[in-house]
């Protein structure tokens, strides 16, 4: 882990775990991680969906320039990643075990930060996760981003095995990821998505003739 956010999670995480495979949801008190609480995101299980995101930090949220409460985990990240990524928070509560994701962001100005996401299981009753705790923050040395983050791709994916406190994931080597189409286009193709009906648009990146393209909003609060 690179960012303070994620081991501090880790630490408090494994410190209300104790002796059991995931920790309760109601041994999670925010006063107790309040230094990093605007980084901190919360999912729920979701059956006939996508892991949702039930709660996210100010931070987070103002990172993307969005209220992220009731969205989709996997909608920050690029659409040929989506699926993968929503599986990959599934096994974390099905498994029970934390992970670690390195992912890349693009931002309005074409210009990419590196971060770290780490997810860790909880549960909200008995032995069975069913939410995810995790925090969201760029590595150490990055620039500060220009403007808000358009989506995210995915870099690799490390596991951690929780019965190895001194090691964390370096017992388990991260798994680098198939690269998203998003990362290998032309910066001139411009990168702005839309929906018409069931077809995706992207955005040409003309000069004339070109849609203008709209800039992020201000967040509400998170």
């Amino acid at each position: 882990m690179h960012t303070r956010a994620a081991t501090t999670l880790y630490d408090y995480w494994t410190r209300q775990r104790s002796e059991r495979a995931v920790p309760l949801r109601s041994t999670i008190e925010p006063a107790d991680i309040a230094a990093i609480l605007p980084d901190v995101f919360m999912l729920e299980y979701g059956r006939l969906h996508a892991p949702r995101f039930r709660l996210a930090g100010t931070r987070l949220c103002a990172q993307f320039a969005r209220e992220l409460k009731g969205m989709d985990f996997d909608a920050l990240f690029a659409p040929d990643q989506r699926s993968r990524v929503a599986r990959m928070a599934e096994n974390v509560m099905a498994e029970a075990v934390p992970a670690i994701m390195r992912i890349r962001l693009v931002d309005g100005a074409l210009e990419n930060t590196e971060a770290e996401i780490v997810l860790l299981p909880l549960a909200t009753a008995g032995r069975t996760a069913d939410r995810i705790i995790g925090t969201f923050a760029p590595l150490p040395g990055q620039r500060q981003p220009l403007s808000a983050f358009r989506y995210a791709t995915l870099d690799a994916l490390s596991v951690i095995d929780p019965a190895r406190k001194d090691d964390l994931a370096g017992n388990r080597p991260p798994i680098p990821m198939p690269t998203s189409v998003m990362a290998m286009r032309p910066a001139g193709l411009g990168q702005k998505i839309s929906r018409v009906m069931h077809l995706r648009i992207f955005e040409g990146g003309r000069k004339d003739g070109g849609l203008a393209e709209t800039q992020p909003t201000s967040p509400k609060g998170c």
